[in-house]
């Protein structure tokens, strides 16, 4: 069923910077009936892939652009580029590393089938593959309108963030609750009805210092990792068992658990195939 709804997001070098676009890409298409990628200028063979994807796929677009500036505002400038790249007047627009759950993505549903427009989301990020929580669940505003969806400051958030409804069937009295009911453990969260943030560090050892040398030019910091020197994170995390554990605590979207415990990112072949052939419901879990 078709709910006129649009989808749009940027990226930069997905490949090397192991920024999951292709997991997200397969977990929204299902649910829009549109979906475009602004790629900023990839040199990592990303853009190769996203145009073979929509010479395939006719429910997706690619525009080759770039960032406005180097500085996080530009995250902002391009994120209102990707809304007024949708189809539809509604829409979702995401950061590309976002991977939803499929029971969010079915309440997600639910909500359009009510009828409902405009949506907040909680967001939680993981580090040391999957395995830890970096930062507890925050909210982020990605389903709206053209015309009251505008993007500010780092482009993690609209100016209408907390006006927007929360797409979650729980009270949110989390952290009222947080010392009886979940006594600190994140993994009793109901991460099920979250987007995963897959972050700088959450995942992929050996892509971490990459996407973290990408982003940092725009914070206007230098790329360590975790707030440390590069080489000193990596002679210490090399002994961190994290990276090559097989499971995750957290219940994480299922199209994400193929990754657990691989220490470099790769676009696996079904997933490649599935997103040209637009079937790629099969590979979350539903």
């Amino acid at each position: 069923m078709s709910y006129n709804i649009s989808a749009a997001t940027f990226i930069r070098n997905t490949l090397e910077g192991a920024f999951c676009l292709f997991e997200s890409m397969a977990s929204f298409l299902p649910f829009v009936d549109d979906m475009t990628i602004l790629d900023c200028g990839s040199t990592d063979g990303t853009l190769q892939v996203l145009l073979d994807i929509a010479s395939a796929n006719s429910k997706v677009k690619i525009i080759q652009t770039g960032f406005s500036k180097i500085d996080a505002g530009a995250f902002a400038d391009i994120a209102n580029d990707c809304v007024r790249a949708w189809k539809h007047d509604t829409g979702i627009f995401w950061q590309a590393d976002e991977i939803w759950h499929e029971d969010l993505l079915l309440l997600m549903n639910q909500h359009l089938e009510e009828g409902h427009r405009d949506l907040t989301f909680w967001r939680y990020q993981l580090k040391e593959n999957f395995q830890v929580m970096k930062w507890p669940p925050h909210p982020v505003h990605r389903l709206g309108t053209k015309g009251r969806f505008n993007f500010v400051n780092d482009g993690m958030n609209s100016d209408r963030t907390f006006e927007a409804p929360m797409c979650s069937s729980s009270d949110m009295g989390w952290f009222i609750r947080w010392g009886d009911e979940f006594r600190n453990d994140y993994t009793k969260l109901p991460t099920h009805e979250m987007a995963l943030d897959v972050s700088a560090i959450g995942g992929f050892f050996e892509n971490i210092v990459t996407k973290r040398t990408l982003h940092a030019p725009y914070w206007h910091e230098q790329p360590n990792v975790d707030g440390e020197p590069i080489k000193k994170w990596i002679a210490r995390e090399h002994g961190n068992p994290n990276w090559v554990r097989k499971e995750s605590p957290f219940n994480i979207p299922h199209i994400m658990r193929y990754h657990v415990g691989r220490t470099r990112y790769s676009l696996r072949a079904e997933l490649l195939e599935a997103l040209k052939t637009n079937t790629t419901r099969s590979l979350l879990g539903l």
